[in-house]
């Protein structure tokens, strides 16, 4: 019961934090067309975020071990949040900052919650090592059903409240 109990309370921290990060793509391309840019400036803002996370990917293992792993869970929500939020903006070199900080949220996020979960596991709780996959493969199910919820809810959102494209990034 202890380790369920473990489990349910990391799937309900995690799972939405995956859920914004699925929110962010399915309208992307739609919102940048919508204001303008011409296809070779979107695939540069596409870029920006790929290269963002590509290059702090390669660092945020140790980012999170060095700030802690909670912190970097919280400084994940946050990155994504300022990047949801200068999707408002029409400057592009303001969505060029903010498709690095979605690179930088997503590796932090595919990062810090997964280490913070494993050292909570193993070190605070003392639950058995072989435990740890049923999360994982829990956390792998939900991920593809939240992919697609994601999807549905980025295109209910840009029709339903009136706002455009940009509604999805907002929910997130």
């Amino acid at each position: 019961p202890a380790f369920r109990a473990f489990q349910r309370a990391f799937l309900l921290g995690y799972l939405p934090a995956l859920a914004a990060d699925w929110l962010q793509g399915p309208l992307l391309f739609q919102l940048l067309q919508s204001r303008g840019f011409l296809r070779s400036q979107i695939a540069a803002l596409y870029s920006c975020g790929f290269a963002s996370n590509v290059a702090f990917g390669l660092v945020s293992g140790a980012v999170a071990d060095r700030l802690g792993r909670k912190k970097s869970c919280v400084l994940s929500s946050g990155l994504c949040c300022a990047s949801c939020l200068l999707q408002l903006s029409r400057d592009f070199l303001a969505l060029a900052a903010a498709r690095g900080l979605a690179g930088l949220g997503s590796s932090l996020l595919f990062s810090a919650f997964e280490s913070w979960y494993v050292h909570e596991h193993l070190e605070r709780h003392d639950f058995p090592a072989e435990w740890i996959p049923d999360t994982f493969s829990r956390v792998a199910l939900w991920n593809g059903g939240l992919a697609v919820a994601a999807g549905l809810v980025a295109e209910l959102a840009a029709e339903g409240l009136a706002l455009g494209p940009v509604a999805p990034f907002l929910a997130a």
